[in-house]
């Protein structure tokens, strides 16, 4: 899934957290909310800039895929989670608390869109394993992985033909309409 995407299924997971557990929280921290937990559906693809960093500037020629970086690890995630929100218990502040809530939700919303077709490795470090509903090729693009043309040919020619792509659309859709309401 690529940034629009994730960025709604951050907000949607935000949403949610609001929605059900109804925090006691003035109007600007609850709007803080929904800009972390929008901003965390897309923090685990902060480790592309190191992706991109290595293959343009350092022309290095590494097949890994960006998401066997440590920021596209759940454990890792719901472990930074877990400290924020207890430090939020701890000092007896709920606005810190749902920060680690929302950290949690919005970057697992990733995970979960990201497991759609790409796989995610939800148990590491106790396994590499990536996990998906549907697993897809690579795409067969002839441009250097990690250079914008690679980037724009997969956007612009395989991208929409994959099952991610109606997800994305979908989720996207979704969070404009309760963005709205």
């Amino acid at each position: 899934m690529v940034l629009p995407g994730h960025l709604a299924g951050g907000y949607l997971a935000t949403k949610a957290i609001v929605a059900i557990f109804q925090p006691a929280l003035n109007s600007s921290q609850v709007i803080w909310l929904y800009l972390i937990g929008t901003l965390a559906g897309e923090l685990p693809d902060i480790d592309i800039a190191w992706f991109y960093l290595t293959r343009i500037v350092f022309k290095t020629n590494s097949k890994e895929n960006h998401r066997e970086h440590a920021t596209h690890a759940p454990l890792l995630w719901l472990a930074l989670s877990l400290i924020i929100a207890a430090a939020g218990y701890i000092l007896k502040d709920i606005f810190v608390q749902y920060i680690g809530w929302t950290i949690l939700v919005g970057t697992w919303s990733h995970f979960i869109l990201d497991s759609i077709e790409y796989g995610i490795r939800w148990l590491w470090p106790f396994s590499d394993k990536r996990l998906c509903f549907r697993e897809v090729p690579d795409a067969d693009i002839d441009a250097p992985k990690g250079s914008l043309s690679y980037y724009w040919e997969f956007v612009t020619g395989h991208y929409p033909r994959r099952l991610t792509f109606c997800a994305e659309i979908i989720v996207v859709v979704v969070a404009i309409l309760a963005l709205v309401s």
